[in-house]
């Protein structure tokens, strides 16, 4: 690798160059100005409950459009120890764009997913963050009376009058999230 010498440095005008990590196509996704509205809820499965350390075993993600959960527009995606995940990271990134991201446990979800996406884009996802359980709590905590919320997803999905979730799977756990931020942020018209 060439050195540069200070001579070359100032006669260039300034720092000495680095090479620069090859722009990945996803990134402009990501860093996509254009808003579409849309949210997308989200969802992961992993080994554990440690996002540092776990594997990630599967994501579910649906669009949410105005008052509509698009549960024809979702990904659902497996990831295995012995096959590389990038291929199924970039579907991912390309199907959540720079929308604004929707969940339960979110931190985890997407603290999960920077971890693996980071080093393939070079950034952490900058999608903006609505924790579902969060908006609720803001709810309950308006209420009259001293008393403590019970903030477990399907608690809140009772307490909303919304439909249980349909299993343990990723796909369940984003669609309730969904449910449950439409029925607490409805759309405005």
């Amino acid at each position: 690798m060439p050195t540069e010498t200070i001579a070359s440095v100032v006669a260039n005008g300034g720092a000495p160059s680095v090479p620069a990590m090859p722009e990945h196509p996803d990134r402009a996704l990501l860093l996509s100005g254009e808003e579409s509205g849309e949210r997308v809820a989200i969802h992961c499965e992993a080994t554990s409950f440690d996002a540092a350390t776990a594997d990630l075993r599967s994501v579910a993600a649906l669009r949410i459009r105005g008052g509509r959960v698009l549960t024809s527009q979702r990904l659902i995606l497996s990831f295995w120890p012995t096959e590389p995940a990038e291929p199924a990271l970039s579907r991912l990134l390309a199907f959540i764009g720079n929308r604004p991201l929707v969940g339960y446990y979110l931190d985890f979800t997407v603290g999960l997913l920077d971890r693996l996406v980071q080093p393939m884009v070079g950034m952490a996802l900058p999608n903006p963050r609505i924790e579902v359980s969060s908006l609720y709590y803001g709810r309950k905590a308006k209420a009259p009376g001293k008393y403590a919320v019970d903030l477990r997803l399907d608690s809140i999905l009772r307490d909303l009058d919304l439909p249980p979730r349909g299993g343990e799977d990723a796909y369940a756990s984003a669609l309730a999230a969904a449910m449950v931020y439409l029925r607490l942020e409805p759309p405005r018209p």
